[in-house]
Formats: structure tokens, C-alpha cells, sequence
């Protein structure tokens, strides 16, 4: 498995804690903000948020970052 997917994976797995019932899945991944699309009874949703990777190798998603857009 590549650095990416792992990234990737490890983002995934936050969306679905905060957003269990909104079928959230990642729209794009850039070297510090990631989009991602929630979706609740077939309306979609865009958002975009930064995250980092801490030097413990944890990651931190800056939640209150997150902004509305449009893919």
C-alpha cells in the first residue's frame, strides 16, 4: 500500500467517525487540505479542510476550517 492510500485510509476512517450516517467519501487529497462529499438522502455535499501529519506521524484535520465547495 502506497503513502497515499494509507493517507488516504487514515482520512476515511475520520470521516466516517464524525459523519457515520452521510455515506462521507474523499473527493480529493492535495499535500494540505483534502475535499470530501457527504450525502444524506441522495443531496450531496462538498467540503473542503486542512489537515496536517504530525511529527508522531498523527493526523490532525483542522475541522474548523472546513468550507463549502463545489467540485
Amino acid at each position: 500500500m502506497t503513502e497515499e492510500e494509507k493517507l488516504r485510509n487514515r482520512i476515511l476512517d475520520e470521516l466516517l467517525k464524525r459523519w457515520p450516517d452521510h455515506n462521507p467519501k474523499i473527493a480529493e487529497v492535495h499535500e494540505n487540505t483534502f475535499t470530501y462529499e457527504l450525502e444524506k438522502h441522495g443531496n450531496y455535499t462538498y467540503f473542503v479542510v486542512g489537515y496536517s501529519i504530525m511529527s508522531s506521524g498523527e493526523l490532525k484535520i483542522d475541522w474548523g476550517s472546513a468550507q463549502l465547495t463545489m467540485l
